[in-house]
């Protein structure tokens, strides 16, 4: 398999291992452009984390750092309802738009 073919493929592995975890009780939630850039989004990053893990409770949960995001999953029976209170809880958390600078992009989903 070339290069060329193997990005081709990757987006349709991802939305098979994706559909895996989901079938396995996961749900996740992304957040990209969430580089801390000073005190205050050092602050508003460490409400994140909080935030999950006051989502996550006793249920399995992890979550995976990138450069610029962080995805949250949790695993469990009432996990889509502490994924939707957790999305609230970051949207309430978000940034304001700065001119020349985004905000935090919320997704539902892992990729």
């Amino acid at each position: 398999m070339t290069t060329d073919d193997g990005a081709r493929f990757r987006p349709e592995r991802l939305a098979v291992a994706e559909a895996s975890d989901a079938a396995d009780g996961w749900r996740f939630l992304t957040v990209d452009n969430l580089a801390p850039n000073g005190h205050a989004d050092a602050l508003r990053y460490e409400k994140a984390l909080d935030a999950f893990d006051r989502a996550a409770g006793d249920l399995e949960c992890r979550h995976r750092g990138r450069r610029h995001g962080l995805t949250f999953g949790i695993r469990g029976d009432d996990a889509e309802q502490r994924i939707a209170w957790l999305r609230t809880r970051l949207e309430e958390l978000r940034p304001p738009t700065l001119p020349g600078h985004g905000t935090w992009d919320i997704r539902d989903g892992a990729r």
